[in-house]
């Protein structure tokens, strides 16, 4: 990736893309990102809560951070009509996608698998 298209990607985007598999269209009731909650690990997640779509976010390790990721995690979730997200896997590249993109010009993605929810009662992880 040339360094101007990088600098635009950041820019205009973050650099973060968010692929997904709908499980269940609340898309006619989006929720702003800042109401969408984060469940981590060892979160006790409600019963109540269902399953709205599985998420797969990514995005260049030189222009992105964890906190990237969640954002545009949350925001794509809250597109859907979640209104929490619970995070399965984030993981930065290895040595080995490192080496390989210094030597062939490409980038190391950093990447991150989350399930966004739908809460009827609310949520507040315990």
């Amino acid at each position: 990736m040339s360094k101007r298209v990088a600098v635009l990607c950041v820019v205009l985007t973050g650099c973060v893309t968010v692929s997904k598999s709908v499980l269940m269209d609340r898309s006619a009731y989006p929720v702003p990102q800042e109401q969408v909650q984060v469940f981590l690990e060892g979160d006790i997640i409600p019963s109540s809560c269902e399953r709205v779509a599985l998420l797969h976010a990514s995005g260049d390790e030189d222009f992105t951070d964890e906190g990237d990721i969640w954002d545009k995690l949350r925001s794509e979730a809250g597109k859907l009509g979640a209104n929490a997200v619970s995070l399965m896997r984030i993981e930065d590249p290895g040595t080995g996608e490192r080496i390989a993109a210094a030597l062939l010009d490409t980038s190391a993605d950093r990447d991150a698998d989350a399930v966004a929810l739908w809460c009827p009662d609310g949520v507040s992880p315990q």
